[in-house]
């Protein structure tokens, strides 16, 4: 079991507000497989190539990018 499944709930419906998940890329707890189940209930994903888990300490610029459209 990979440690993204062993404390993660899955949605099973798309969420009822506009939801955006920004993750590193890769990423250690949401796998591209998962990203990709996301997007497909309706979430909206992002990555940052090369970003740690908390994607904004030290890529502020990419992190701000990635929330161009959205806010």
């Amino acid at each position: 079991m990979s440690l993204e499944r062993s404390y993660m709930t899955k949605p099973t419906r798309a969420p009822v507000v506009p939801t955006l998940l920004v993750r590193a890329e890769p990423s250690r707890y949401v796998s591209a497989e998962r990203a990709s189940e996301l997007e497909a209930l309706g979430f909206c994903v992002r990555a940052i190539p090369g970003a740690g888990h908390c994607v904004w300490y030290g890529r502020m610029g990419d992190f701000l990018r990635v929330l161009d459209g959205w806010v």
